[in-house]
């Protein structure tokens, strides 16, 4: 059962790749040479990585710049699209395009689809920055006319006293010295008299100082004074080696902005709004006696065009008269260039060959394979038009109707990308439906499992009833006929269009599902007689009905964090609606718990606001709850029990371990906001610390609530390390609600005299074997609800705060005690522990929770599988392939939760049942009485 699950949950997953994640790049189209002259030979782009619109208009902090957009310029504001991050910011600049959604199969780091670029299309380029940057461009460079000089990345630091500066003097001494050394190599030196040619100078030190000073510090201000700086001292070298020969552009833009709080990624308009200036040769000369400034910026009004960040690609193909990139989807603002009507009207014309073949192309691949009485052609730019108009063009060409001709373009250009987007959303529709309706035949099936294994538990029911599990009679034969003969349509209908084989699963699916789920019949048609024989059907209905929302509320909670609160404040109810009454201080513990548990899902995502005295505040109030707990609970017993005497040892070694990280996490937090170096002498404590948080708990008895509070403790502690804000509050809270949960549901069971001190997290112990009678059991609808809490707190434990996983909410202080370099791989193994840290507490109660109410693990585990499928549904229709990494991201998240969520509640059981089980002291202490005994 478990391998069948995992491969429809896989099929499931990966669906979403096909029907959301295609990579628009259209491959093999072939370039168009442009026909105009060349405005510049050679082109020097700067692109300040992470400078905001603002911080260039609102500041004076880049004089020259300023007076050259203001003078000999031009200069706007570059709009930016989600994700506003380094490599689709700068795809999107030397490209032409925005984000690959397909990248997403590379972790974002680079495009998995080769696509063309300026530098490919350029005679020679030469290239100075980072190595991540750079490779996106040069990695395929087989002709080797790309030219590279890389940083080293592990240069990048988020420490508070690092000068971010250096990395853009890196960049600007090499620039320096390949122009200025006294013997250039000949080879070299012919190249770089040719035109056509492009330099590119990639300057990270303004993103890097946003992130660790934020973009309104004097950090950073002075970062982008020296980044001013040292343009001009380049553009002097230039010109002067070229001998001021006038055939030189430069344009100075940014890949994106940023937050106020140094992140980047969403659609924030200090994010996708980034400046660039343009000046040098084939600029359009501003004619101006009076220049009209702007009151807000003191920047020449006359001077500014505001462009799409895409459109820079056709405008420097066009300064150096080389093919658009023919991925490229920019549309060329011919308004910027000093050109002659003749020459702008053949640039815009290459622009929109460019575009209309790569619509041509995509056309073709989709019309080459597809049935002709099925296929949809868009018609706007059918085969026949598309000839028609390209015969026009020629014709308005040819007869130098030069401002026919430009209107005529811009409009193509416009039809051909909507055409791009209908072709490469070409099957989505039908891959959305045929996998919603395998979703829904995966849940009956996984309703008819739980029936079978109520029937084999019930004793009523007899050997001849049993009998009716097995598919027999005429209707399920039937049944079964149809469906092997609706496979054979789709079987058909993908073979003939050659589609990928991955869709002969997708679609023959559904069909499997339904026919296996339906049969045999008879085991749904007496599972309704007996419902409607009891009279319980309205109640029925009434349970399906309420589960069905509450797993709706979950999945719409992922994307609106307040709903959380709904099913929370319902759980609150909970006890008063059970047959047996717990005492009154249990109740108002657990409604006090559910709500400040829900006011966490008000609150904003962890990330962008540090208040690192609610950190200290959530330590110092589990110190006190522990410390209250072993004063009262096991120092009475502390000389008559060996076992509670070792738990009060390790229970305060817990606490002072605790102290110490708080005074940890104090300390490092003053020295970054006094930007004093942090303290390396911390960090390898907390290091060594995290090594010793999974084995101090395993020193505890097997007694569920010691061994529940010296896992907590370690959990919480490694938390805490790596919290900034309200999230610790968050943790202690959960924990605190999670053992009121446990207490309660140990209330409602039968187990006399039995207390719950004395239970202990062996399943096969035999004084819980005489503590809570054990019977094998089905099924029932008190272990419906057991699953559906859990589910619930396992998606609190991951969106209660935000998804702490995204990209935009993260500080840079979170990792703050472990490390302060720029090293992606620790940073994200620390992010990813401390995200599914709060799962392995949940894990952990509700182990306690399934060894004394002897619930089938295996139909829990069901059950919440089908909980995940109906939000599995949901999550379908809302994954995006659109927006910010963070909403991608998130989205792509959610879905994949939703269908991982049973693994991942089998791989975390797991864990939880290490954590509960294993005796360490129990072990060492064989291995020493060994040892004695050999020796």
């Amino acid at each position: 059962m478990f391998l069948l699950g995992l491969i429809v949950h896989i099929v499931f997953l990966f669906s979403i790749f096909d029907i959301y994640f295609k990579s628009p790049i259209v491959s093999h189209v072939k370039p168009y040479q442009p026909i105009h002259e060349a405005p510049a030979d050679r082109l020097v782009l700067f692109v300040v990585d992470g400078l905001r619109a603002e911080s260039f208009l609102n500041y004076t902090t880049m004089p020259y710049l300023r007076s050259v957009a203001n003078t000999n310029g031009l200069w706007g504001i570059s709009r930016t699209r989600v994700p506003t991050e380094s490599r689709p910011g700068h795809v999107a600049i030397l490209a032409g395009f925005y984000e690959d959604p397909s990248a997403v199969a590379k972790g974002w780091k680079q495009n998995p689809v080769d696509f063309d670029s300026v530098l490919n299309q350029s005679v020679y380029s030469w290239c100075w920055g980072t190595y991540d940057i750079l490779e996106i461009f040069a990695k395929d460079d087989l002709s080797g006319h790309i030219y590279t000089e890389k940083m080293d990345p592990y240069d990048e630091t988020y420490s508070p006293n690092r000068n971010t500066t250096t990395l853009d003097k890196w960049v600007f001494d090499r620039v320096n010295y390949f122009f200025n050394r006294q013997e250039l190599d000949s080879e070299i030196y012919k190249k770089l008299q040719h035109d056509k040619i492009l330099f590119f100078l990639h300057l990270l030190g303004t993103d890097s100082s946003g992130h660790m000073h934020k973009p309104k510090s004097q950090n950073f201000l002075t970062t982008i004074k020296f980044v001013d700086e040292n343009i001009q001292e380049i553009e002097q070298i230039i010109r002067k080696f070229y001998k001021d020969d006038g055939r030189t552009a430069f344009l100075m833009t940014s890949d994106h902005g940023m937050t106020d709080w140094g992140s980047h990624g969403t659609g924030d308009d200090h994010e996708t709004e980034t400046p660039y200036v343009l000046w040098g040769a084939g600029v359009t000369q501003i004619e101006s006696e009076s220049i009209q400034l702007d009151n807000n910026y003191e920047m020449s009004l006359d001077n500014r065009h505001d462009i799409n960040q895409a459109d820079l690609t056709p405008l420097m193909s066009t300064l150096l008269s080389i093919p658009v990139p023919v991925n490229s989807i920019g549309q060329l603002p011919s308004e910027l260039l000093n050109m002659t009507l003749p020459n702008k009207a053949k640039a815009i014309y290459s622009n929109c060959i460019q575009m209309i073949s790569q619509y041509n192309k995509k056309r073709m691949d989709i019309e080459s394979s597809a049935i002709s009485f099925l296929y949809h052609p868009y018609e706007p730019l059918s085969s026949e038009k598309v000839e028609e108009i390209l015969h026009v063009m020629e014709m308005l060409l040819a007869e130098e109707k030069y401002n026919s001709l430009i209107s005529l373009c811009e409009d193509i250009m416009h039809l051909s990308l909507n055409g791009l987007s209908y072709y490469h959303n070409y099957y989505q529709k039908p891959l959305l439906i045929t996998i919603s309706l395998s979703f829904m035949g995966w849940i009956m099936f996984l309703l008819k499992v739980l029936l079978k294994q109520r029937i084999n538990t019930q004793a009523e029911y007899s050997i001849a009833s049993k009998g009716l599990l097995r598919p027999n009679g005429g209707v399920d034969i039937v049944i079964r006929t149809i469906s092997i003969l609706m496979a054979i349509l789709p079987f058909y209908l993908i073979y003939a269009q050659n589609l990928p084989m991955q869709y002969y699963i997708y679609f023959v699916m559904p069909i499997v599902m339904w026919m296996y789920a339906v049969t045999p019949v008879k085991l749904w048609m007496v599972t309704l007689k007996s419902i409607r024989n009891k009279k319980t059907l309205l109640i029925l209905w009434f349970e399906i009905v309420c589960y069905t929302l509450g797993s709706l509320a979950m999945g719409f909670a992922f994307s609106q964090r307040w709903v959380l609160s709904i099913p929370l404040l319902g759980m609150s109810l909970w006890p008063f609606l059970s047959s047996k009454q717990n005492s009154r201080s249990t109740y108002i513990a657990w409604v006090a718990g559910c709500i400040m548990l829900s006011v966490f899902s008000f609150l904003p995502v962890v990330g962008k606001d540090v208040c690192i005295e609610l950190v200290i505040l959530a330590g110092l109030i589990w110190i006190i709850a522990v410390s209250f707990y072993v004063w009262n609970t096991l120092m009475p017993y502390y000389d008559k029990n060996n076992e509670i005497k070792r738990e009060a040892i390790m229970s305060i070694i817990q606490i002072t371990i605790l102290a110490i990280s708080l005074v940890i996490i104090f300390l490092q937090s003053k020295r970054f906001i006094d930007e004093m170096p942090i303290s390396r002498v911390f960090q390898i404590l907390c290091w060594n610390f995290s090594v010793m948080f999974p084995l101090l708990p395993l020193f505890y008895t097997k007694k569920c609530i010691n061994r529940l509070l010296g896992i907590n403790t370690s959990i919480l502690n490694f938390y805490l390390l790596l919290s900034v804000s309200h999230e610790g509050l968050f943790m202690v809270t959960l924990i605190f609600i999670l053992n009121c949960w446990m207490i309660i549901e140990y209330k409602l069971i039968d187990v006399g005299k039995a207390k719950i001190d004395d239970l202990t997290f062996e399943s096969d112990d035999t004084d819980n074997e005489r503590n809570i009678s054990y019977i094998e059991r089905g099924i029932n609808k008190q272990d419906f609800r057991r699953a559906f809490f859990f589910t619930l707190f396992i998606i609190l434990a991951y969106f209660g705060t935000g998804n702490i996983a995204s990209l935009n909410s993260f500080e840079v202080r979170w990792v703050l005690c472990f490390t302060t370099s720029f090293q992606p791989f620790v940073i994200t193994t620390l992010i990813l522990l401390k995200t599914l840290a709060p799962f392995l507490s949940v894990a952990c109660t509700f182990r306690a929770i399934q060894i004394f109410t002897k619930a089938p693990v295996g139909c829990l585990n069901i059950i919440v599988l089908i909980f995940s499928n109906i939000m599995g549904i949901q999550m379908l229709f809302q994954v995006r392939n659109t927006g910010s990494w963070l909403e991608i991201g998130t989205s792509i998240s959610q879905f994949v939760i939703v269908q991982t969520i049973t693994l991942f509640i089998v791989l975390i059981s797991q864990i939880a049942k290490i954590f509960t089980g294993t005796d360490l002291y129990g072990t060492l202490l064989k291995l020493l009485m060994t040892k004695k005994k050999y020796a």
